[in-house]
């Protein structure tokens, strides 16, 4: 029975000694397990291969491996999200269209279709866009997901280092959830305040007006042409308005100058 004491006291002291040394090194012990490279491997030239391995971290500068030179799979990063499109190396390879955009995000390049001008540190800066252009590049997105490999992330504006979400990504999200809104009330708003019918001549300037399936929405109603201001009141469409809504204020309509009210028809130049 001493015997056995003994040795359940030692297997203690050794509990806890481990337990101290797993306390103090852990977050060291843990850098490295992550620093490991699951799934990567060097090639014959040095540089990174990640075969059929999907859940990567990348940094910037490994990605930037990935890009076609050399024999390197062909891998570009769209709003943090790594995507592998060696299968369309004529499009992504060295000296093709869209090279550009292989081993590294250019987010916002898909917006401003600007290949010559790479800033790193703005390059994927897509919160400064407006919302047309982020339900772009989430229709990007979806291409991307639907024709191509999901590799991983990258480290950086929209993941950290543990592939968790950032507060940038989720601060683009919400955006996006916002202009996917605005759009829906944008077609609620054509739908009830369709567009005119729009010609222009030298003779005549720009001639506006209403029918039955003016703005491609088919009704049975004419309308009166108005002008429908934006948001922001600075610019406007011309739109078909029903007389119950002439004096709407649910959204900002003018008549058009040196136009009968109730005129289904109007002239005017623009200067």
């Amino acid at each position: 029975m001493t015997i056995f004491r003994r040795h359940f006291i030692k297997l203690q002291l050794i509990l806890v000694i481990a337990a101290i040394i797993l306390g103090v090194y852990y977050p060291k012990i843990w850098e490295q397990i992550r620093s490991i490279n699951f799934g990567k491997k060097k090639t014959a030239n040095g540089n990174l291969s990640t075969e059929n391995y999907s859940g990567l971290l990348l940094t910037k500068e490994q990605l930037n491996e990935f890009n076609g030179v050399g024999g390197q799979p062909i891998y570009l990063a769209l709003l943090g999200r790594v995507y592998d499109v060696t299968r369309s190396e004529k499009h992504y390879g060295p000296g093709c269209t869209y090279h550009f955009f292989a081993g590294r995000d250019a987010s916002v390049a898909f917006i401003t279709g600007d290949f010559k001008n790479y800033i790193e540190d703005e390059a994927d800066n897509v919160l400064t866009l407006n919302s047309p252009a982020i339900l772009s590049l989430i229709n990007w997105e979806e291409f991307y997901k639907k024709d191509y490999i999901y590799k991983g992330k990258v480290i950086g504006r929209f993941y950290d280092e543990f592939g968790h979400p950032t507060k940038y990504e989720n601060k683009f999200r919400t955006m996006a959830e916002e202009a996917e809104f605005d759009k829906f009330n944008r077609e609620k708003l054509r739908d009830k305040y369709p567009d005119c019918n729009i010609e222009w001549s030298l003779e005549k300037g720009s001639h506006v007006w209403c029918t039955e399936s003016s703005g491609g929405k088919e009704r049975n109603w004419i309308g009166y042409p108005r002008k429908l201001y934006g948001l922001q009141n600075e610019r406007f469409r011309c739109a078909c308005v029903k007389e119950e809504y002439l004096d709407t204020n649910e959204v900002v309509i003018r008549p058009y100058e040196n136009c009968a009210s109730e005129s289904q028809e109007c002239y005017y130049n623009v200067n």
